[in-house]
This record gives C-alpha cells, sequence and structure tokens, in this order.
C-alpha cells in the first residue's frame, strides 16, 4: 500500500485559506497529518505560522523535523512535567495544571475554554483560576481557544461565549476558535489565528484532495464461473478476469457488508469476496490490466467519501485509518 501525497496541491491549500482568513495559521497535523505523514509538515513550514498535534509524543517527533512552535492538545500533562523543550507549547485547563508546567520550566502554554462541547477545556470558575495563577506566576498564555462542536452550526452561539470568557486582558492573547469552517463564515470575526485540518488536506470546497492511495497488482487469473474467490463461500456468477492486489484490512480496507471498488485506469472495479489481512481481489474483466500497475482504493474525493460512506463512517476516520504499513510518497 501507498499513500502518495502531492506537495504542491498541500501548499496551494494552505495558501488559499491564508488568502480568505487573513489571520495567523496553525497547521493541524496531529494522528501523523491526517494519514498524510508526520513528514508532510516539512514541506509546509515556510508557509505556517505554528503547528498543532495531539500529544507530547507527536510534537517531540514533529521537531525531529521542523523549527517553528508546535501547539499540543489538551489532556494529559503528565510527559510535561518529565521533560522540557521550548518549542512545544503544551494546552493547560486550570490552574493546577499551569502550576506543573511553569514549574517544569515552559514559559509559553495555551488555555484550552469549553466553550459548549463538554470534552476538555475551563470553565468560567475555573478560567478564574488560571488568571489567578497567572497574576501569581507572573505569566501570561501564548494562546487561548477553544473548539467548535457543530461547525457553522454552532459558530455564532459558541464564538459569542468564547468573547465573553476571554474578555480578561490576559487571555486575549492569540485566540483561535475555528478551523476548517472558517473558508464558510462570512462576516465573523476570526480571532486572531485558524487551524487548519481537514480543508487544508482537500476536503472542502475551494481545496484540492492532495493525497491518493493505491496498491499494487500483484496477480492475474482467470477464474471460471462457479469457482470461489477469497476466503468464504463468494463463487463467481460468471467466468472473471481476477486481480489480486495487496491491499488488505491490515492496511486500512476495512470489511463491510457494502460493495467497494478499486479503481484500475480509472474505471470502478468490485472487490470480489471479502479483503483479506495483506490482500484483496477485484473483477477486471474486460480491463487491459497488468500484473506491477496500481489499482487505487483513493483517487479523489468521491472515493474518500464513498467509502466513509460505505464504512458509516466519516472522512477523517478513513484518512487515518491507512497506517502502519503504508508507504509514503512526496511528490
Amino acid at each position: 500500500m501507498q499513500t502518495v501525497i502531492d506537495v504542491s496541491r498541500l501548499r496551494q491549500n494552505i495558501r488559499r485559506i491564508r488568502a480568505r482568513t487573513r489571520n495567523e495559521y496553525c497547521a493541524v497535523v496531529k494522528s501523523d497529518a491526517y494519514g498524510h505523514g508526520i513528514a508532510s509538515a516539512c514541506y509546509i513550514e515556510p508557509l505556517v505560522d505554528c503547528f498543532m498535534v495531539a500529544t507530547a509524543q507527536e510534537a517531540v517527533e514533529l521537531l525531529s523535523i521542523v523549527r517553528k512552535p508546535v501547539l499540543t492538545l489538551g489532556g494529559d500533562i503528565a510527559p510535561y512535567t518529565r521533560m522540557y523543550e521550548p518549542q512545544i507549547i503544551p494546552t493547560v485547563y486550570d490552574g493546577a495544571q499551569l502550576d506543573a508546567i511553569v514549574g517544569a520550566g515552559y514559559k509559553r502554554f495555551s488555555v484550552e475554554i469549553d466553550s459548549g462541547m463538554n470534552r476538555l477545556g475551563a470553565d468560567e470558575n475555573k478560567l478564574c483560576g488560571i488568571v489567578e495563577k497567572c497574576k501569581e506566576l507572573n505569566v501570561k498564555p501564548w494562546s487561548v481557544y477553544s473548539h467548535l462542536y457543530g461547525g457553522i452550526s454552532s459558530a455564532g452561539a459558541q464564538a459569542a461565549e468564547f468573547e465573553r470568557l476571554t474578555a480578561n486582558p490576559l487571555l486575549q492573547s492569540k485566540r483561535h476558535l475555528y478551523c476548517s469552517c472558517a473558508l464558510d463564515l462570512n462576516g465573523y470575526n476570526l480571532f486572531d489565528m485558524t487551524r487548519g485540518g481537514i480543508a487544508m488536506y482537500g476536503y472542502h470546497s475551494g481545496t484540492s484532495v492532495c493525497m491518493k492511495t493505491r496498491a499494487k497488482i500483484v496477480a492475474l487469473n482467470y477464474v471460471a464461473k462457479g469457482e470461489h474467490v477469497g476466503y468464504g463461500d463468494y463463487v463467481l456468477a460468471r467466468d472473471s478476469l481476477i486481480a489480486t492486489v495487496r491491499c488488505g484490512y491490515a492496511d486500512g480496507l476495512r470489511r463491510c457488508d457494502k460493495q467497494l471498488y478499486l479503481k484500475v485506469r480509472g474505471v470502478k472495479c468490485p472487490i470480489i469476496g471479502v479483503p483479506c489481512m495483506d490482500l484483496c481481489m477485484i473483477d477486471v474483466t474486460g480491463l487491459p490490466c497488468r500484473v506491477g500497475e496500481y489499482a487505487y482504493l483513493i483517487a479523489d474525493k468521491d472515493d474518500a467519501e464513498y467509502l466513509a460512506k460505505c464504512y458509516g463512517t466519516i472522512v477523517y476516520e478513513v484518512l487515518t485509518g491507512f497506517n502502519g504499513r503504508a508507504q509514503r510518497i512526496y511528490v
């Protein structure tokens, strides 16, 4: 399995987002850059102001290839109390966490506010504690942010709550609330920074998909009507040319009860039977294909969205599922 990332499209997506938002830009590269590979960060560093990841481990890995600040999302602060890296900007959401972070040597930190999602973040009472702790320690947040739970549908109410909760001058440092949905907001205060996630990778109108997922055809077999293909009891209804492809559920091609396909030479070829751990079989009857050429699981946005629909999930989950053995190629 290979994921092929078009770096020029990735860069162009960032330019388009920045032209629309006209504020600072934070590139979200958590979960291996949404399946595009953490190495993609080095290709876009000149175009961004900072990066965001989910964990301390991701931050340390990222800082092996970039030099700009790396924000980490909230949660477990224990790793930061055991190490100090000046380019990492941890998140806190109560006074005790802030005390621990500053005690570990961190001069820069972010404050996450709960504006309605009720997942992580400081409520109004905890914010008061953070403000008092900032005064006590003589520190100020590097950034203050929150998350939208409903995209555009909740943007208005949450923006008003975010404004209210950050009224204190100590909480007005580099505020950021919006991610990819910022591209759809007209007349809104977009605050100081935008976090670019799924739109940066091409899954938003006005941006271009920059990753294709493919695997090689490793065998071609003429199989007679009535013969079995793969595990289980699948039987061919006609004489067929069956291509075996080096891609299975261990690579991110999940089993499901919907008809999946791979594209060969632009033609949708149905998967026959069920995907194996390392392989799958597709019907290429009538196609002049050969061993060694590629079959595409994702060639464009429609393919990814179709997979998400078949899996009963969202594109984010599909993209982050191609990990482990996937070879990433940047072009």
